[in-house]
């Protein structure tokens, strides 16, 4: 099975002025303010875009215009704001080709104002908090998020926290379940809507599944779950923001360089509190993030 990784990509200064009148398939989003336009030759990849983003309607026109297009060798990705991109290793079928414009079109859309920025996260909301839960992939973001989703946690995203002025935004692209975190949710509770649709769809919209009431309105950033591992159960420990910067600095983009990065990393934890949590089963992790918030909420 072929491995296909965005870091793969290579950076390209090549002009793709040309390449703009073949891409006739179009699909818009609009997340946090901000109206993108993918803009792409390949109709099922604007198709694949339009279904992942369908909790993202468009009220206006496009502030930007992303391009995807079919070039020798391979495909490249731009748009007029943020570096171009080459995949250089062959043809690919549509929903790959989808995966990679997808990583680097929400970046440029971070990287339109000034005041966005985006964390590899989880993002929910319990009584007027809004927390994020950070790790790399495959260390149970989804599974946990969902879990607080059946505790009656609000919720913005499975795996992008984006934020303008350190306020969270609602970022609902589609989100996949492996079938490990599937597993351990249909462990904890194999007879609700969860339950059903994880039977027959490993791809979910929040909102369909959870409903409108489920997804948190904008709020300010005030905590920081960083996913450490599992345990024989759930356990939280808090942590100063020099502990958690590693966990949220590597995947943290913004405008500007790296210095500039980590500098908007410091200054978004600058009034957060941080844990570092060790999952238990899904609920007893939800259970423990519910805990951690509600002293929150009590000391606002």
């Amino acid at each position: 099975m072929r491995v296909i990784r965005a870091e793969q990509l290579t950076r390209s200064g090549d002009a793709n002025a040309a390449l703009e009148r073949h891409c006739v398939h179009t699909a818009r989003c609009q997340i946090a303010g901000v109206t993108m336009e993918l803009c792409t030759d390949i109709p099922d990849a604007a198709r694949l875009f339009a279904q992942r983003y369908a909790d993202h309607p468009a009220t206006r026109e496009p502030d930007f215009r992303y391009y995807v297009a079919t070039v020798r060798g391979g495909y490249a990705f731009w748009c007029s704001h943020a570096p171009s991109w080459r995949w250089s290793q062959g043809s690919l079928p549509a929903d790959a080709v989808l995966f990679l414009a997808d990583a680097v079109a929400i970046a440029a859309l971070v990287r339109f104002d000034k005041r966005m920025a985006s964390m590899h996260a989880a993002a929910i909301e319990y009584g007027g908090v809004a927390a994020a839960i950070a790790g790399n992939s495959t260390t149970g973001k989804t599974t946990t998020l969902l879990a607080c989703a059946r505790r009656g946690m609000r919720l913005y995203s499975d795996e992008r926290a984006v934020l303008s002025d350190n306020i969270v935004h609602p970022f609902l692209r589609r989100c996949s379940v492996r079938a490990a975190g599937a597993r351990l949710l249909l462990a904890d509770n194999d007879s609700d809507r969860l339950a059903d649709t994880l039977r027959v769809a490993p791809e979910l919209s929040l909102k369909t599944c959870f409903g409108g009431a489920a997804i948190a309105s904008p709020q300010p950033l005030r905590a920081l779950f960083v996913l450490a591992g599992t345990g024989h159960c759930a356990a939280l420990e808090a942590i100063d923001t020099a502990t958690a910067l590693p966990a949220i600095s590597r995947w943290f983009d913004t405008r500007g360089d790296m210095v500039d990065r980590v500098a908007r990393a410091i200054v978004t934890l600058r009034n957060v509190k941080c844990y570092r949590l060790t999952l238990g089963s899904p609920d007893e992790s939800a259970a423990a993030i519910a805990y951690a918030l509600t002293r929150i909420a009590a000391t606002s």
